[in-house]
Parts: C-alpha cells; sequence; structure tokens
C-alpha cells in the first residue's frame, strides 16, 4: 500500500513539475563572463544590489573584479557573506533583512550551492515576507522574487539552473526542499576562471555532485528526450574532465567543461528530480554534518548496484556513451562497468568514503527519513525496502 501511495505521489510532483512556467535565464559562459554579467546590471538600470557570498569568497579577493565592474557601472553595492554550509533559516534572514534595509533592487549571488540556495530565497522572502517554513513544499511562492543574478563557482549543485533551494531548519536540521519556478535566477554566467582557485577536494566532492544528478535525473521515471540529452551531456563532459579539474585546477577547459557539465545536469535533474543517492545523502548531512557532494561520493555506486537489473540498461547506455566495454558485452556486464568506473574515480579523487561519527543508532532514523523523501519527491527507477537502504547505509561504518 505504501508504494502504491509513493508512486502516486512521484507522478503527481514530478508532473506539476513539469507544468510549471519557467522563463529561460540569459546565460553568458567563458572567460570574464562573470564581469559580462554584472556590467548588464547597470545596463539594466539597477542602481543598488546585494553581493551574496560566504566569508571565504569575500576575503579571497574573488569579488574584486566584480565590485570594480559593478563601481564602472555606477551601481552601488552592499555584501552579505554570511551564508554558510547548508544554510539555515537564520541566514537567510539576516541577509534579507540586510536586502531590505539597504534598499537593494536586485541581488547578485557569487558562491557555490548554498550561497545560490541562500541568495534565491533571500530574493523571494522580499517579496513574499512569513516564516520560512511556510515556503516548504511545491510552488508556494505567491509573487516573484527580487531579480537575481547568479554565478556559480563551484561546478557541481547546478544550483544556477534549478528552480528548489534547500534550506536547513537550525533546530531539527531538516534540510527543507523548497522547490518553485519563480526561483530561477535571470541571470547567470559560467565563468571558468573564477572556478580556477576552487580547492582540489570541492573540486572532486562537487563534480560527484553533478554526476550524482545526472545519473539519477537519467534514471528518472520521469526523464524524457530533453532532459536524457543533458544528463547524457553532464555525464560525458564529467567522465572526460573531472579528473582533470582535480589535478589542475588551472587546466581551464576542464573548468570550462565541468561548469557546463553542472549546468547541464541541474537542467536534467530540475525537471525529474533525484532519487535515493540524494535521500540519504540529506540524512547523512543532518546527522553527521557531512559535505554534500561527498554524501553523494559515498552511496553512489553502491545504490547504483542495489537498484539491480531494473536499470541495468539504462546504466549500460551511459558506459557505451563513455566508452566503457567493447561491442557486444552483456547489458548487466556494461551496467557494471558504469559502476566500477565511478567506484575507481572516486578513488582517483581520493574521495572520503566514511562519514565523520555514524552510529549503529543512527542508522535506522536516517534509513526511514531517505525512504519518505524518495517516495514524497522522487521518481525512482524501483522503490527499496528499509533492508536495503540498511545494508547501503550500515556499509558506511565498515567502508
Amino acid at each position: 500500500m505504501q508504494i502504491l501511495y509513493f508512486k502516486f505521489r512521484a507522478f503527481l510532483v514530478t508532473w506539476l513539475m513539469r507544468l510549471l512556467p519557467r522563463n529561460p535565464p540569459v546565460v553568458f559562459k567563458g572567460v570574464n563572463s562573470a564581469l559580462t554579467l554584472c556590467e548588464q546590471v547597470g545596463i539594466l538600470g539597477y542602481t543598488k544590489v546585494l553581493l551574496v557570498s560566504d566569508n571565504f569568497l569575500a576575503t579571497s579577493g574573488i569579488l574584486d573584479g566584480i565590485k570594480a565592474t559593478l563601481e564602472k557601472q555606477n551601481v552601488e553595492y552592499a555584501i552579505f557573506d554570511g551564508v554558510l554550509p547548508d544554510p539555515a533559516f537564520d541566514q537567510v534572514q539576516a541577509g534579507e533583512a540586510m536586502l531590505r534595509r539597504e534598499n537593494c533592487q536586485a541581488v547578485i549571488a557569487v558562491g557555490g550551492g548554498s550561497v545560490l540556495d541562500a541568495a534565491k530565497m533571500m530574493a523571494m522572502l522580499n517579496t513574499n515576507p512569513g516564516p520560512l517554513a511556510n515556503f516548504d513544499g511545491l510552488q508556494k511562492c505567491k509573487k516573484p522574487g527580487l531579480p537575481l543574478f547568479a554565478i556559480p563557482t563551484t561546478a557541481g549543485t547546478g544550483s544556477e539552473i534549478t528552480l528548489a533551494a534547500v534550506i536547513t531548519d537550525p533546530v531539527s536540521h531538516k534540510k527543507m526542499p523548497i522547490v518553485d519556478s519563480k526561483m530561477i535566477p535571470g541571470y547567470i554566467a559560467l565563468d571558468a576562471e573564477i572556478m580556477k582557485g576552487m580547492p582540489p577536494g570541492i573540486t572532486a566532492a562537487t563534480g560527484m555532485d553533478a554526476l550524482t544528478h545526472a545519473v539519477e535525473s537519467y534514471l528518472s521515471k520521469a526523464s524524457n528526450d530533453s532532459t536524457e540529452a543533458h544528463a547524457n551531456a553532464a555525464v560525458r563532459l564529467i567522465f572526460k574532465y573531472l579528473v582533470r579539474a582535480f589535478k589542475d585546477g588551472n587546466d581551464m577547459e576542464a573548468r570550462d567543461g565541468m561548469a557546463m557539465a553542472s549546468f547541464y545536469a541541474g537542467a536534467a535533474f530540475g525537471k525529474t528530480s533525484v532519487g535515493y543517492v540524494h535521500g540519504i545523502a540529506h540524512q547523512l548531512g543532518r546527522v553527521c554534518g557531512t559535505p554534500h557532494g561527498n554524501a553523494n561520493a559515498m552511496v553512489l555506486p553502491e545504490v547504483l548496484a542495489a537498484y539491480g537489473d531494473c536499470v541495468h540498461q539504462r546504466l549500460a547506455d551511459l558506459a557505451t556513451l563513455v566508452e566503457l566495454g567493447k561491442a557486444g558485452d552483456r547489458t548487466s556486464a556494461l551496467a557494471g562497468q558504469f559502476i566500477q568506473a565511478i567506484v575507481d574515480m572516486r578513488k582517483e579523487l581520493a574521495l572520503p568514503l566514511q562519514p565523520k561519527d555514524l552510529k549503529a543508532g543512527d542508522i535506522p532514523g536516517i534509513v526511514d527519513e531517505a525512504i519518505t523523501e524518495a517516495g514524497d519527491l522522487y521518481p525512482v527507477p524501483r522503490y527499496m525496502s528499509a533492508a536495503e537502504l540498511t545494508t547501503i547505509v550500515n556499509g558506511l561504518r565498515a567502508a
């Protein structure tokens, strides 16, 4: 009975997501495209903006060119640099309070997924005042937010092109997914130059996050020709460029390739949603404080293997796409080779395989929450049992 409810719920959510109106953003790509985006702020007539970032980026010099360009355009700015990983309600509220106090007309988000998600909600909260808990769910914002310009500094979350933000309840530590088509930024810069200083560990983790988005979207029951094309492009680019970007952060071709991969993966899963990898990863973040990209990497191949033969053809397609195996290989063998390639990539990227302080007593709660999250939101290839998910999560303690 529960699986029937999950199937109905996933069908309803994904079809609603497909029907949501989406205004395509203006996208600038290439070296110094972030500065081109900032020039457009002045051309569009905005005279004061809120720059949203985190403390590291704000003190690293990455914002210098952006600030200088805004100044040339006679655009004033206030800076909110209080966004932390897995942003919580209080950070969004503090940023929106500055936005209102400074009478800013638009928001420029410069950072990784946490910064982009927080900035989305600051822009929305400004025109839709009320408790953040009221936005939990699908299409809860009545009015469009302030104009939002997004400059991702990591290649992973795809938040610059998605209609979702994940904000953490500081009391329960539960991650609250807010899904609304009005949150897609209006202007995006995919600037490899601004990603050049990303540390290897973050390059690896965010790249695996993008891979998870692409693969889970491709396996989704809600996938279609359009999302599959984007997911395929992302997988192809990640297999070609992620290890290169990890080994040499100044490899601009690899950085540019990963920026596009993240964007394509975001475009794919923004219409199909994700799956059990994210369901588990969100709980590892809540319980153990595991960074999201790392958490996805810890369980991606294990979840793919656990799905079994219902995903073999799809994984075989991806294996062929990235030139694994050889002509005539059995579908199951190709699927296994794709999963093994992810395991090998995970090792080459030196990603951690165990969450810190995961206790046996935490596992039932993690499994229950993952089952609920996937059942409520994700059109997964097959609904797994608690026993199957327990095996996956318990394996993290012995990895």
